[in-house]
């Protein structure tokens, strides 16, 4: 009798992380080891998961409509579907280990299910993976380098003389040449003269209709005019020259249409062994109102993007 309470107390003392039961009676081993995993994000990151992670900055509108939502565990791939959550689908999330996407068929049950996993310790944190729609920054629409004050201000707009990138006196050595830009915007018309003599198909997506081609709608032509002053082709007697007129271009369609943090991440690291910039001319809504900053898997795609090798001296 004393050999039975004592093997009851022992169970009922033994922390949750690790352990989940698949039918009463019937403990299940996690495979939960090692030290947590946030700890060892940037300090940056791990502010993008504190912040996201509070369930009080979102509506109820907001949760109801949560399908998906970004977890950090260390419970196996293969095991999620035995923790207290019990996600119906589980993939990895982009650029962070340990971080993974969960998929709820029902989300109103899934903030509860999900916090019962957080007091468990199955996992470190939970957040919603909410699709929000970006706004393209201002982009001049010039049509010939003498007016693009910018790259040369000769005072053609009355402001100071010489206030402009200094960028060419470069051009001697440098243009651009070898290097791969991704324009992350609301589409890339690849067709224009201006664009189509250096365009790359091979890194170009559009995360909008999942495919390869980046073409832009008949009223999206933001992303084309950020490409042209970027690396718009130069010496070629068209239009305008870019700051990298010799510079390969590719197209990522992101803003063209509602977007998670996983899917903006996905667009900021894609194939990034060949792409060595990524353009971004886009932002939450300036309306006085709106208080967003990136989520912490973009957070990370920036930092992956910085922190890696760079060209000759940026390393």
């Amino acid at each position: 009798m004393r050999t039975a309470l004592a093997v009851l107390v022992i169970l009922l003392l033994a922390p949750f992380g690790g352990v989940a039961t698949a039918s009463p009676g019937q403990p299940v081993d996690l495979g939960i080891e090692g030290d947590e995993i946030l700890p060892t994000y940037s300090r940056a990151v791990q502010l993008a998961f504190e912040r996201v992670g509070d369930m009080s900055g979102y509506s109820e509108e907001d949760l109801v409509g949560a399908h998906e939502w970004l977890v950090v565990t260390r419970v196996p791939l293969e095991k999620h579907g035995l923790t207290k959550a019990s996600p119906e689908l589980s993939e990895p999330a982009p650029i962070l280990r340990g971080a993974y996407v969960w998929v709820f068929e029902d989300p109103l049950g899934a903030v509860p299910r999900l916090q019962q996993s957080l007091e468990r310790g199955e996992i470190e944190s939970f957040s919603p993976l909410l699709e929000k729609k970006q706004n393209p920054r201002l982009a001049p629409n010039d049509t010939e380098f003498a007016s693009q004050w910018h790259l040369e201000n000769t005072g053609q707009t009355n402001g100071a003389v010489g206030e402009d990138v200094n960028v060419t006196s470069t051009w001697d050595d440098y243009t651009g040449s070898g290097v791969v830009i991704s324009v992350v915007d609301d589409g890339l018309d690849h067709d224009h003269s201006d664009i189509s003599p250096h365009y790359s198909s091979l890194f170009s997506y559009d995360w909008c209709d999942d495919d390869g081609d980046p073409s832009p709608t008949s009223w999206n032509g933001h992303g084309t005019a950020v490409a042209g002053v970027a690396a718009a082709v130069g010496d070629n007697s068209l239009d305008v020259t870019g700051v990298a007129f010799d510079a390969t271009i590719a197209g990522s369609t992101l803003i063209a249409c509602w977007a998670g943090d996983a899917t903006e991440a996905d667009a900021l690291s894609y194939e990034s062994d060949d792409i060595d910039i990524y353009t971004n001319s886009w932002g939450p809504a300036d309306d006085g109102s709106t208080l967003e900053a990136p989520g912490p898997l973009t957070l990370a795609a920036f930092e992956s993007d910085a922190y890696r090798v760079g060209r000759g001296w940026a390393t």
